[in-house]
């Protein structure tokens, strides 16, 4: 569970967004204690009254509660931790106010306590608060057995996608999607080295680099709007400052907005009116079911209350004897166990709805494309790309055409390539026999038939068996010991689940021998072997270090069978060159790729 706090005043303020039932499905006002007003504004306006006998501008603490997505967490558990949270902070007794909020399909809490302690008139020093929440959160993963964010274990582990609550809400605002524009930021920040290539990249995005008012580096978009560089770029200012320059050099904002009309306009997240539509009838619904069910209640705990304690001559008799306290103990038992009833009626109530707002989400999802928007896919021509006349000049460029698709070739070979340019037989066993007696030709075998390779060929057969020793002994690569088992711990518990399996000694020693030191490994399998299972942990430890990681093979059908089986985007190696060749870099510097049938 995520807690997030801080100091803060304006009471009302915060009183009108705790209960604003429009950014929110359902909001619960769950419990004021300590305050003389039972309602929300009342209470912190109270508290506000008091803080005026002190020096205190910062008279609340807020505090929010977020669960996993997918955990269920009852009330129970919410409570519990509030008590923990007073336990550490030292909050104990001092008047407080829960809220529950229920939106896209999740359910977290807001408490907020006053800072105020009225006997003494003075403020609770919250001390070192952040890393406290920070522990207690940690500890609360481990206890109820969450997923901990990678960020929680090591802060340098932490996800480069995420965002802060207040990148969020620019996103929102600007209705973008919040972590591609921040993985398109550090994308234009990784990928450049200069000031000159930083600017072009945000440009091709439709930004312009430019000097703020307040920070130094900012972005401005088609719209006007201004983007912090250091928060969505996640650098600091210092490394802007090496990289770009002073930001006095800059223009300013007012300077660059004259411009901004010639930058293409950003995709944004327009909703599905049909699924606001759905939306509406669907949490219009709930709320009355809710109401529902809390009337429903009153009128049976009204019912029970009378009858659990007898009245008149009986009750007077029941003191007589002595039998009074036992039946009142035994209402008492009773009305508590009432109580966990009408909780337990009501969580249920909760995880339905929840469940049906979630799987109205799930059926207006809609995946993007998957296109690598680093690079533009252009077929290349199957056929010769030489016209006859050429071939007839120069006719060693069939054996060039031929090296690009084959590691040696016969004469037939070369007489079917011809033959798609030149119609005469003659013609095309002259040149044929040319070709083959040109020195870029190079004959590997004279028994049967012969068969030939280039010059070229050869040498780039020879430059990659070079390079690939060079990689093999070359070091400084390998991932850190939290991700790797982190990774195993994670495959682990999918198999078991799954099948009751786990990976084998052999499957373990490959996966750390791929995420060892080296810049080039290889593993050899059978097929069935658990290769693709081995890779789905190796690059979840990888995604969990930062790296971003593709996929490729010879076919597409291997490619997709990879992505299937790993979890690794992939793609063929004819559309990696395609790429390379029309000046594209799909592949940064710095990522990783997994070859499939090498």
């Amino acid at each position: 569970m995520i807690l997030e706090g801080n100091e803060r005043g304006f009471g009302a303020e915060l009183a009108r967004h705790l209960m604003n039932p429009r950014e929110n499905d359902h909001v619960t006002l769950h419990a004021v204690e300590g305050f003389v007003a039972e309602d929300l504004h009342g209470a912190f306006a109270e508290a506000e009254a008091i803080s005026g006998g002190t020096q205190c501008k910062k008279y609340l603490f807020s505090l929010s509660l977020n669960p996993p997505p997918s955990a269920r967490v009852s009330v129970d558990v919410f409570e519990h931790t509030i008590a923990r949270v007073e336990q550490r902070l030292g909050l104990v007794g001092q008047p407080r106010a829960v809220v529950f909020h229920e939106k896209d399909g999740r359910r977290h809490a807001h408490v907020v306590w006053s800072r105020i302690d009225a006997d003494q008139m003075k403020a609770v020093t919250l001390s070192h608060y952040k890393r406290k929440l920070m522990d207690l959160s940690r500890e609360l993963y481990r206890a109820h057995g969450w997923d901990m964010p990678e960020g929680f274990r090591k802060r340098e582990d932490r996800d480069p996608q995420n965002t802060t609550r207040q990148e969020s809400q620019q996103a929102k605002r600007l209705k973008r999607d919040r972590a591609g524009t921040k993985a398109m930021f550090r994308a234009c920040w990784e990928g450049s080295d200069s000031r000159s290539a930083f600017e072009a990249a945000l440009q091709d995005q439709g930004f312009l680099l430019a000097r703020g008012d307040r920070r130094g580096f900012v972005a401005v978009d088609a719209d006007g709007k201004v983007w912090s560089l250091s928060r969505w770029c996640g650098v600091t200012p210092k490394d802007l400052r090496a990289r770009l320059g002073p930001e006095d050099q800059l223009p300013s904002i007012a300077d660059v907005l004259g411009h901004t009309a010639e930058l293409r306009r950003p995709q944004t997240q327009d909703p599905d009116p049909r699924h606001a539509l759905q939306r509406a009838e669907l949490v219009a619904r709930q709320r009355r079911e809710r109401n529902a069910l809390l009337e429903a209640q009153e009128r049976r705990r009204q019912e029970e209350r009378k009858s659990r304690l007898p009245r008149g001559l009986h009750a007077a008799f029941l003191r007589v004897i002595g039998r009074w306290q036992t039946i009142v103990a035994e209402a008492e038992a009773a009305a508590h166990a009432s109580q966990r009833r009408d909780r337990q009626e009501r969580q249920a109530l909760i995880d339905r709805h929840l469940a049906e707002r979630r799987r109205l989400d799930q059926q207006f999802q809609t995946k993007a494309p998957q296109r690598d928007t680093r690079q533009e896919l252009v077929v290349a021509k199957e056929d010769v790309p030489f016209t006859a006349p050429e071939l007839e000049r120069t006719p060693s460029l069939a054996l060039a055409h031929l090296s690009k698709t084959r590691a040696s070739f016969t004469r037939t070979d070369v007489l079917r390539t011809l033959a798609t340019r030149i119609d005469d037989p003659a013609k095309l066993k002259g040149i044929a026999d040319a070709a083959l007696g040109s020195k870029d030709a190079v004959r590997l075998s004279s028994d049967g038939t012969p068969r030939y390779t280039t010059r070229d060929y050869q040498a780039a057969e020879h430059a990659l068996e070079t390079a690939a020793s060079q990689m093999a002994a070359r070091n400084g690569f390998g991932v850190r010991h939290t991700p790797v088992s982190e990774a195993l711990k994670r495959q682990n518990t999918q198999m078991r689940r799954a099948f009751g399996g786990t990976l084998s000694d052999e499957q373990q020693t490959a996966i750390r021998h791929v995420l060892g030191d080296r810049q080039l490994v290889s593993v050899v399998g059978l097929a069935g072997a658990g290769k693709s299972t081995m890779l789905a942990a190796a690059a979840d430890a990888w995604h969990r270090q930062g790296v971003t990681v593709h996929g490729t093979a010879l076919a597409g059908k291997a490619a997709d069978g990879l992505e299937a089986a790993s979890g690794i985007r992939s793609r063929t190696l004819a559309s990696l060159e395609r790429s390379w060749e029309t000046g594209n870099a799909p592949i940064a510097k710095g990522d990783v790729l997994v070859v499939d049938e090498a």
